[in-house]
């Protein structure tokens, strides 16, 4: 009797110390409640505590419109080029051009329009109006398409790189006459020397900045010593004044 007793008087005290050890735990889970706080609106409605602002929306974004383009670029219409444009809201004003020698440059001026822009990237067409000049060494008849050019001769019969019909007899006749003459003027007029090609033209372009990279493709035609209608690419590295 005294064992039940005791038993049941054991089991008493296990319950009433696990009953205040559940109460003690509620009070600390409910003081470490992570719910939000709320506070009332003025316009009577109930909001909870402010996030906190997007530090990412804080930040000013860069200009994308307004801004200069300078830097360099290699291919039409001066081999290697000097670049300097402006971007005002949709509008494209750019010049290019480089001057190597007497007979070695070129510029063009192109007025575009940009139809996609953003902070990093800008699509345009432009009309484009430019002139070349160039004096490479022997070149090939339809060779970068050009059509004819000169030899480097002014006597008459030996002027056209390709002989027509009245040069081939102009050149019989000089042969029957003097031929120490006809051998200078053969010498004279032979075909690896350098001679000058020049072309103006007017074009439509495709112009692609992306960063700081530029590419602009498009065609021409115009007037010179090359063939319509002609590829206009440039391929270049571009620095700007957009701000950050």
């Amino acid at each position: 009797m005294k064992r039940i007793l005791s038993f049941i008087i054991i089991i008493f005290l296990f319950s009433f110390i696990s009953s205040v050890h559940s109460e003690e735990a509620k009070k600390d889970y409910k003081s470490e409640d992570p719910s939000p706080e709320w506070t009332p609106d003025p316009d009577r409605k109930t909001r909870f505590k402010e996030e906190e602002k997007d530090d990412l929306n804080q930040k000013a974004l860069p200009k994308s419109t307004n801004f200069f383009v300078y830097g360099a670029s290699i291919g039409s219409p001066g081999s290697i080029n000097f670049n300097l444009g402006y971007y005002y809201k949709d509008i494209v004003i750019r010049g290019s051009g480089g001057h190597w020698g007497p007979h070695w440059w070129g510029w063009q001026a192109d007025l575009g329009f940009s139809f996609w822009k953003t902070s990093v990237i800008a699509h345009s067409v432009s009309v484009v109006i430019g002139q070349f000049q160039v004096d490479p060494f022997a070149p090939e008849l339809g060779r970068g398409g050009q059509t004819s050019y000169p030899t480097g001769s002014d006597f008459p019969g030996y002027q056209h790189r390709n002989p027509t019909f009245e040069d081939a007899i102009i050149r019989s006749y000089v042969a029957q006459q003097n031929p120490n003459l006809a051998t200078f003027l053969e010498y004279e007029s032979r075909d690896k020397q350098k001679v000058t090609l020049n072309q103006r033209y007017i074009g439509l372009t495709y112009d692609f900045l992306l960063g700081n990279f530029f590419l602009q493709v498009g065609g021409g035609i115009g007037s010179g010593d090359y063939k319509n209608p002609q590829l206009l690419i440039q391929l270049g590295y571009f620095f700007d004044t957009r701000s950050y």
